[in-house]
C-alpha cells in the first residue's frame, strides 16, 4: 500500500494489580484523505494540518508511553478504501479499561443509509465503522469526523511538524474523557443538510491551516487540559467556538461550489455521546422575570445549564451568566419583557445569540448552545 502510514507508539503495559487504570491505553487512529480524487486543491495542506494538529494535541494530553497511534495520510486513490480504513481498526488490540479514538477529515455525505465517509473506492457507512469500532471492546470509544465538501483542483502538501513536550501522565481533560467515562462518542463537524468548512488559508502561521470544527477542537483541547471536562462540555463549548468562527470567516454566509445555496452557519452535529441531555425540559438554564422599562432580569441560572458556559464574544472565553443581568435581546430581537424572552428562546435555533446587560461590565453579547 502507498498511503503514508507512521506507527508513533505502540504502549501495551501489564499490572497484574490494577490491569484498569494502570495499563490504560488510547488507541488513536487519525485518518486524512488527501487522494486525488477529493480534488482539495489550494485545501489540501488544510486536510494535512488537521491530522498535525490532533496529533499535537494528543501529544500534549496523554505520555507517549500510553498511546498508540496510527496515522494514515492516503494520498492515492487506490487507498482511499473502506477496506483499507476498517483494516487499519481491526489491528486495534484494546485491553479492559482501554479507549479508542478514530479521527477523520475529509469529504462526507449521506444517503437513505445514512451518513458516510465518501471514499474514492467507495462508501464507509458510518453506523458500519462505529460497530466495527465498539467491537474492539474500548471501555470508551470516540468517532469523531471533519467531513467536508468543498471541491477545487489539488496538490499535494506535507504538513510541517510540530514539537510539543508530553506529559507524565494523562491530562486531567483526557483522563476525564477517555478513562473515566465508559460508552460511545459519535460526532461529526456538522448538522444533516450542512457542509463543513476549512478556515480561509491567508498569510500566517501554519497552525492558522486547517478545519474550522478541528481547529476549535484542538484549541479546546489545549485550553482545558488541566480541568476534568465531560464530553457534554466540549460538545457545548466546541460547538459555540464553530458558530462563532464560521461567522468570522464567512459573515455573509458560503456554499460549497459556484452555483450552490449559501450556508449560513456550521454546527457540530453530536449523534450520541456520554451525559447527552434528553430534548426535554428547559432550553437555557436561565429563570427571567419582568424589570419594567429595561427588560427581563435573570433571578437565576440553574447548576450545571447551558447557561454556565456561554462563549463571550467580545472576549472569546467560556463564563457563566449571573442573577441580576438584564437579557435585552435574544438573536437581534429586542426583549423588553419576559414574555418576549421565552418567546424567542423557544423560537431558537440550538445556539443562540443573546444581549445581556450588566451593571458593573456593560452590554455584552454571548452565545449560548442550549440543552437541545
Amino acid at each position: 500500500m502507498r498511503f503514508v502510514l507512521s506507527l508513533l507508539s505502540f504502549a501495551l503495559f501489564v499490572c497484574l494489580c490494577d490491569r484498569d487504570t494502570h495499563a490504560q491505553t488510547l488507541h488513536a487512529i487519525l485518518v486524512g484523505d488527501v487522494s486525488p480524487s477529493a480534488q482539495w486543491g489550494k485545501y489540501t495542506g488544510s486536510v494535512a494540518m488537521d491530522l498535525t494538529h490532533v496529533s499535537t494535541s494528543i501529544s500534549e494530553n496523554m505520555p507517549e508511553s500510553r498511546v498508540h497511534l496510527i496515522r494514515l495520510e492516503i494520498e492515492e486513490d487506490q487507498d482511499s478504501s473502506p477496506a483499507n480504513l476498517l483494516d487499519a481498526v481491526s489491528r486495534i488490540e484494546a485491553k479492559s479499561g482501554d479507549a479508542i479514538l478514530f479521527y477523520f477529515t475529509g469529504h462526507g455525505s449521506a444517503d437513505d443509509q445514512g451518513h458516510y465517509l465518501a471514499l474514492a473506492q467507495g462508501k464507509l457507512y458510518r453506523k458500519d465503522l462505529l460497530d466495527a469500532l465498539v467491537r474492539k471492546n474500548g471501555k470508551m470509544v470516540a468517532l469523531i469526523t471533519d467531513c467536508c465538501n468543498t471541491r477545487s483542483d489539488g496538490y499535494l502538501y506535507a504538513a510541517p511538524y510540530i514539537h510539543v513536550e508530553r506529559p507524565r501522565s494523562p491530562t486531567p481533560l483526557f483522563k476525564k474523557l477517555f478513562f473515566e467515562t465508559e460508552g460511545v462518542v459519535d460526532i461529526n463537524s456538522s448538522s444533516p443538510g450542512q457542509s463543513s468548512f476549512f478556515a480561509p488559508i491567508k498569510e500566517g502561521p501554519p497552525d492558522s491551516f486547517g478545519s474550522i470544527f478541528t481547529l476549535a477542537w484542538v484549541k479546546w483541547n489545549s485550553q482545558e487540559k488541566n480541568k476534568p471536562r465531560n464530553w457534554d462540555e466540549m460538545v457545548r463549548s466546541v460547538g459555540l467556538m464553530v458558530h462563532k468562527s464560521f461567522h468570522d470567516y464567512y459573515p455573509k454566509g458560503a456554499s460549497i461550489a459556484k452555483g450552490a445555496p449559501i450556508q449560513t452557519e456550521q454546527s457540530i452535529f453530536p449523534f450520541t455521546y456520554p451525559g447527552m441531555p434528553p430534548a426535554e425540559g428547559p432550553r437555557s438554564g436561565i429563570i427571567v422575570r419582568d424589570f419594567p422599562g429595561r427588560g427581563s432580569v435573570i433571578i437565576e441560572v440553574t447548576p450545571n445549564s447551558p447557561a454556565t458556559g456561554v462563549f463571550l464574544i467580545r472576549e472569546e472565553r467560556f463564563a457563566s451568566l449571573q442573577p441580576q443581568q438584564v437579557v435585552v435581546a435574544v438573536n437581534g430581537k429586542p426583549t423588553p419583557d419576559t414574555e418576549s424572552v421565552v418567546r424567542e428562546i423557544k423560537a431558537s435555533p440550538q445556539i443562540m445569540r443573546i444581549t445581556v446587560r450588566d451593571a458593573k461590565k456593560g452590554s455584552f453579547d454571548a452565545l449560548i448552545r442550549m440543552k437541545y
